[in-house]
């Protein structure tokens, strides 16, 4: 059981949509041993593809058979009756205005309408992803949001070292019954990020050992996206991977609507990029979130290895109540287990800044028709 646990914490980490992808700074020297498996484990990590899609960043999207897609890959998912017709039974976003007026100046689908039906789009791994994912798989189980005594936020275990925060909270309770969270966060791209740091904007929800994040990244991760089996793609034009722009300090600014909402009728969890399903993440493949989220987040995460100076957050400056030049979170929402939408205006919530002298974490509640309930947070770091 304590096996089966770890993994899922560690599959489960993040989803997020990669923001800027970046080059294995140093090439490693590789053995021939070392070179020809790492050979024999893209053979299994690229599956075979019905068609190829060139991103607007030279990126490579493969169009898989849908039950061919990484997902089935996960050990609890071989037996399974999922099928590219699946929908979500939920009915909290039709006819919601939470992104029916956004501003949104890029278009992240894949042109020519994406891939054919019955089949999924997934990046395709490279020979750097993997290196890039074994020089920073001590990453990996880390990323856990504390309180304000430095544990988690269900109190399970103390903070581990390399990850900062800067966010507003629904602080744990047994009693939460949250069926899932969503937010307008902006994009950034944080310069100077070096090493093995990342710096990222999220949206979190966490019962236990479980945890699902949807967001941006920008450096680099070890494991995100279809490279941790779990999450089943649905969707045939927008990519986990595809790349966003990142807002200029003082502008032009880009944001995003992004949720998490859990299925009533079956329990599986939706990821939504605006009012469009992606996918979603089984319920047979959780522990704690088989039921509903005890917490909730929304901010600023940044990791950087020991010994390493902390890389800026956010736009890269304290928050100074400027939307030009804020990175934030808006219209921030949750959902109850009566699948009812609630402002975070409406309960008691948390800031926290885990290393306040670097990173910070402003509230504005009420703050108007336009933003509703918004955060501002971010922060030079070291740099």
């Amino acid at each position: 059981m304590s096996l089966h646990r770890r993994a899922i914490v560690q599959i489960l980490l993040a989803i997020s949509l990669l923001l800027n992808h970046y080059e294995v700074e140093a090439e490693q020297r590789l053995s021939k041993a070392e070179d020809l498996e790492l050979e024999n484990q893209l053979k299994l990590l690229n599956k075979p593809a019905i068609k190829t899609i060139k991103g607007k960043y030279g990126e490579l999207y493969d169009c898989v058979d849908f039950y061919k897609q990484p997902a089935f890959d996960h050990p609890l998912l071989k037996n399974h009756n999922f099928h590219p017709q699946m929908k979500p039974m939920l009915s909290m976003l039709q006819g919601d205005d939470i992104s029916s007026n956004i501003n949104r100046p890029f278009n992240i689908e894949l042109e020519g309408g994406g891939c054919p039906v019955g089949t999924v789009p997934i990046r395709r791994t490279t020979k750097e992803d993997l290196i890039r994912r074994r020089l920073t798989s001590q990453m990996r189980g880390g990323d856990d949001s504390p309180d304000g005594n430095g544990t988690v936020s269900d109190g399970t275990k103390p903070l581990g070292g390399g990850y900062k925060f800067a966010s507003v909270q629904i602080p744990y309770s047994p009693r939460n019954k949250i069926a899932g969270a969503g937010a307008i966060i902006s994009l950034h791209n944080p310069q100077n990020l070096s090493g093995h740091q990342h710096s990222g904007g999220r949206i979190k929800v966490q019962n236990g050992i479980d945890s699902i994040q949807v967001g941006w990244t920008a450096g680099k991760l070890a494991c995100y996206n279809t490279q941790c089996p779990g999450f089943i793609q649905i969707n045939t034009a927008i990519p986990l991977d595809g790349q966003l722009p990142g807002s200029s300090y003082g502008g032009p600014v880009f944001d995003v609507p992004m949720h998490i909402a859990r299925d009533m009728s079956n329990g599986n969890w939706w990821f939504y990029f605006g009012i469009t399903a992606v996918g979603f993440w089984p319920a047979k493949i959780f522990t704690n979130l088989k039921g509903f989220a005890t917490s909730a987040e929304y901010g600023g995460v940044v990791y950087s290895p020991p010994g390493i100076p902390e890389p800026p957050m956010g736009s890269g400056y304290f928050p100074v109540g400027n939307l030009k030049k804020d990175a934030y979170c808006k219209k921030f929402h949750f959902l109850t287990d009566k699948n009812q939408t609630k402002s975070l205006d409406d309960i008691l919530v948390k800031l926290y800044a885990n290393s306040p002298n670097l990173y910070r974490v402003t509230d504005y509640p009420n703050s108007g028709v336009a933003t509703g309930n918004l955060v501002s947070y971010g922060g030079p770091g070291e740099q």
